[in-house]
């Protein structure tokens, strides 16, 4: 599995340039799509960075499931 589609899967926010590659399209593409509200976004410390939920819905992606890195025990859930 690629690295970018890793981080997508594993972490809450991934920054507009790494969405637009998941999505297939170029840096400048992905920027002018955040700007038009097509990649949705959040402003955070004067960067703005793409929820990896509405990235993995965009994709066709299960929404909250991370993949488990092979040999590792899955999380207990109480």
């Amino acid at each position: 599995m690629s690295k970018d589609i890793m981080q997508v899967l594993t972490q809450a926010t991934v920054d507009v340039a790494l969405a637009g590659r998941v999505l297939g399209i170029g840096k400048n593409a992905a920027y002018r799509a955040r700007e038009a509200g097509e990649i949705p976004s959040i402003k955070v410390g004067g960067r703005y960075r793409v929820p990896t939920s509405k990235l993995r819905e965009m994709l066709g992606l299960p929404a909250h499931e991370a993949p488990r890195e092979p040999g590792l025990t899955p999380p207990i859930v109480a």
